[in-house]
């Protein structure tokens, strides 16, 4: 079995990796869990990854400050003594003072970056997608970027994720026990420039050649994909019901 992705808990009280939850961890709508395979197979693909703490912000629409101690002063970055010195006693001496900052202020008013104390890398040809998480209740009052790392090369790359405050003058909390983004493996040819290229047809008018838009192939997968009331041949779940025979026997 090949392994696609590792995962490094250098900060042992970081919560690990958590396999992403068909049910988005119960919020789904229980239609959307039963009859929806679309929305849980997006739901489960990838980890949740948690903040290494509590982390608690404040921006003023200006400046990032965070709550330490119960005190509250401009946010520059957030290290832990006890995390400080377990990393120089056991990382190599030219690392020694470099610990990773679990929480910085980014260059742009609002904008934060949050480490997971984990570190990441991937097989080759495989890179990993970072982002907010799927099929779950967002915060109103911070928002996830996206973005992609090319871990087979950039390995073990320090797990974080970019966060944009959208609430001023006001506490924001975000909870270690709460999952904060998602990290999803992907191929690296999926992005690449060949994978990006496109047919596109116009119109319903019978094809002929790269005229016109649907063929007769076309309109007989069409019928087979939708849904037509009072059909018999389409029951709820069936699309569920074929990707996973399919499923089976891809991997049997």
């Amino acid at each position: 079995m090949t392994i696609i992705a590792t995962f490094h808990r250098v900060f042992p009280a970081a919560t690990p990796p958590l396999r992403a939850d068909k049910s988005a961890l119960g919020t789904l709508p229980t239609a959307a869990f039963q009859y929806c395979e679309a929305v849980r197979t997006a739901s489960t693909y990838g980890w949740y990854i948690f903040p290494p703490m509590d982390v608690r912000l404040l921006w003023d629409g200006v400046d990032v400050y965070c709550s330490l101690d119960g005190k509250w002063q401009q946010l520059s970055g957030i290290h832990t003594q006890e995390f400080m010195q377990y990393w120089d006693t056991n990382v190599p001496p030219d690392l020694k003072g470099y610990a990773p900052p679990f929480v910085i202020s980014l260059f742009v008013p609002g904008m934060v970056q949050i480490w997971s104390g984990l570190l990441v890398s991937t097989a080759k040809d495989w890179s990993i997608l970072v982002g907010p998480l799927s099929n779950f209740p967002q915060s109103k009052n911070f928002a996830t970027f996206e973005g992609i790392i090319e871990t087979d090369t950039f390995k073990p790359c320090p797990l974080f994720i970019n966060l944009r405050l959208l609430t001023t003058d006001q506490e924001i909390l975000i909870s270690k026990s709460r999952p904060l983004f998602q990290v999803r493996p992907l191929r690296r040819e999926c992005y690449a420039e060949d994978a990006l290229k496109h047919l596109e047809y116009e119109g319903l008018s019978p094809r002929e050649g790269d005229r016109g838009g649907m063929s007769e192939d076309d309109w007989n997968g069409f019928r087979s994909t939708v849904r037509i009331v009072d059909s018999p041949r389409h029951v709820p779940g069936s699309y569920g019901a074929e990707r996973r025979r399919r499923s089976r026997r891809e991997t049997g």
